[in-house]
């Protein structure tokens, strides 16, 4: 990891600065950006979905994790000071389709279906935003929903679906804020 870091040190270090001079900003700890960076690695999916762009560090990792295949990064963000920030900090990442507005009206309108979701947006929309997203979700896509420790109370109806709808395999990480994985499966019987 600390050749990704000492490649990417100009881009990083704007990304740290923004965090802490700019309200508002909401960016994943550095240690998710690296699990979530592993877990791209590993899994190589071919089309990735965001919701939640704030200023662009997680898709910034997303990106550099797929850059080296044929991936394409749909990333969703509704507040438009944030999504401009991220548009600045973004403009050289070529694998990435930025979209303002809400999730849950721009995912339906989406062709292609997911193999790997992150969701870091309003916590109490996560129940919608999975409901809509079933139907774009490729057989064994991984979903990842960050906050779920820090903000069970919010993300309770989410949690609580993901482990009685019969449709995914999950765990719950207790790294810094808390990250629920989840597998789609397609084809478990219910």
């Amino acid at each position: 990891m600390e050749r990704i870091k000492e490649k990417y040190t100009h881009e990083l270090a704007r990304f740290e600065v923004q965090r802490n001079n700019i309200r508002r900003l909401w960016n994943i700890p550095q240690d998710t950006a690296e699990l979530l960076y592993t877990f791209v690695k590993i899994k190589k999916p071919k089309h990735i979905l965001e919701i939640g762009t704030s200023n662009g560090f997680s898709t910034f990792w997303l990106s550099i994790a797929s850059e080296s295949y044929d991936a394409v990064i749909d990333t969703i963000e509704v507040d438009k000071d944030r999504f401009k920030l991220a548009k600045r900090n973004l403009k050289n990442r070529k694998n990435i389709i930025q979209r303002f507005g809400k999730a849950e009206l721009i995912i339906p309108e989406l062709l292609d279906k997911f193999d790997f979701v992150f969701i870091d947006a309003g916590k109490i929309n996560y129940i919608d935003y999975i409901k809509i997203l079933i139907s774009k979700l490729k057989n064994n896509a991984i979903i990842i929903a960050d906050n779920i420790i820090s903000h069970k109370d919010s993300i309770k109806e989410y949690l609580d679906y993901i482990e009685s709808s019969g449709l995914f395999d999950n765990v719950t990480l207790n790294i810094d804020s808390g990250l629920n994985v989840a597998i789609y499966k397609a084809n478990k019987i219910r």
